[in-house]
């Protein structure tokens, strides 16, 4: 066998074998409890006109986006910018710490954070929301505090601005130019 031949062959076994960063799935930051605790949040922070059904579709696509999140990736550039921009850290770092923390608040009026009634849950967010200074939506997840997080999660979605507007929008999807000319259909209630 030729060297060539030899490193050709050793190239291509190379190229073929799986490398280590694909060998393994992200830990998610977020276990079981958390998730109860995320869906508690649900209810004071999202619409209640979502119905139940809406809170777990937005929570568990949430749910998802952390997941999914990878550091460092490359993402597309904006209009106007000429070169790659890439995805900072995950923001999801400090949000088991965040939910900890509304936990602890909770427990000052003698309960879980999921067991607290609503209105005591919405005060514990809200204290939680002004202690990191938030003032606005990120446009997207940024970490500052998980509730504001889950808001911008579904805030942005496709299926909050057909509720603002009552109509079928589909905002970001992909649509062709047949019946573009047609104005959208009305949404049945809770959403689409």
């Amino acid at each position: 066998m030729k060297r060539r031949t030899l490193l050709q062959l050793l190239g291509s076994l190379a190229a073929a074998l799986p490398r280590p960063s694909r060998l393994f799935a992200q830990a998610s930051p977020l276990g079981p409890s958390d998730e109860a605790r995320i869906r508690a949040m649900a209810e004071v922070v999202l619409p209640d006109e979502i119905g139940a059904a809406g809170r777990d579709a937005a929570v568990k696509s949430f749910l998802g986006w952390v997941g999914d999140y990878r550091p460092d990736a490359e993402t597309d550039h904006g209009y106007g910018f000429p070169r790659l921009r890439r995805t900072g850290p995950s923001p999801a770092a400090n949000y088991a710490a965040q939910l900890n923390g509304l936990d602890d608040d909770a427990r000052k009026r003698g309960r879980s954070f999921v067991d607290l009634p609503l209105g005591d849950r919405q005060a514990v967010v809200e204290a939680a929301i002004a202690a990191a200074k938030i003032e606005r939506l990120p446009a997207r997840p940024d970490g500052g505090h998980i509730a504001t997080d889950l808001m911008a999660s579904y805030f942005r979605s496709i299926e909050a601005n057909d509720l603002c507007y009552r109509s079928r929008i589909g905002r970001d999807t992909c649509r062709g130019l047949e019946g573009s000319t047609t104005k959208p259909a009305p949404l049945t209630t809770g959403g689409r």
